[in-house]
């Protein structure tokens, strides 16, 4: 029953996530009718994944499959452009004149980033159960701090704003430099964050991992004891 509760907790904090991404999308691109059927979508995914990952946990003896489910995931959430007609099918009930010719990019966009957002989040989860289940220490090197402060960033008006306009580049645009150079930065900065907060991880899950000193043989230990009393002698 426990487990029952702990994954329903794992679908609603992955829900949460990926529909906060995707309504943070949507809002920016100015998503119209065709929506409800993104939301629904990224619904349905978040828990077809949690359902897989469910699977996973229930039968695998390692802990490496719940990776390997993970990956295999989020090659899923990268399917939709690759289905024939399904992001057209989507947009075809779109009402926003201003998004004619490119509402296809922006719910390409709105379907895979809350679809990858969810696994990313049930990853981490999950596999933290299984490990702590089983005694183990769940300390991952994947940079968990640094993934969220970027979402946070990019998925930001400001993030977003900054993100769009350097994608768009238009001639004659003299703020384009100006906004480009201020995303790079910003991307620069959190690649080292993510570097640094991997290597600290790394050097954590080295330190936890490394197998303790052996005690010293049986006598070692009253040879010590005599040598320092007979120096003390001395």
């Amino acid at each position: 029953m426990a487990a029952v509760f702990a994954f329903l907790g794992m679908l609603l904090i992955s829900m949460v996530v990926a529909l906060l991404a995707a309504m943070q999308l949507g809002d920016f691109f100015g998503a119209n009718d065709e929506f409800g059927i993104v939301i629904l979508m990224v619904t349905a995914f978040t828990v077809a994944a949690l359902g897989i990952f469910s699977l996973t946990y229930a039968f695998t003896r390692r802990v490496q499959p719940i990776t390997w489910t993970a990956w295999v995931l989020a090659a899923a959430a990268l399917t939709p452009p690759l289905l024939p007609g399904m992001i057209q099918r989507i947009a075809d009930h779109s009402t926003n004149p201003g998004t004619v010719g490119i509402e296809n990019t922006y719910i390409t966009i709105e379907l895979i980033v809350p679809a990858l957002a969810a696994v990313l989040v049930q990853w981490g989860l999950v596999r933290r159960r299984w490990l702590r289940m089983i005694g183990e220490d769940d300390l991952t090197r994947w940079p968990w701090i640094s993934t969220g402060i970027a979402g946070l960033i990019i998925l930001s008006p400001f993030g977003l704003a900054f993100l769009g306009g350097t994608l768009r580049h238009a001639g004659g645009d003299f703020m384009w430099q100006f906004t480009a150079t201020v995303t790079g930065v910003v991307l620069g900065l959190l690649l080292v964050m993510a570097y640094v907060e991997c290597y600290i991880r790394e050097r954590i899950l080295n330190r936890r991992l490394r197998p303790p000193a052996p005690p010293p043989p049986e006598g070692a230990t009253g040879d010590l004891l005599h040598g320092g009393a007979d120096a003390g002698t001395r």
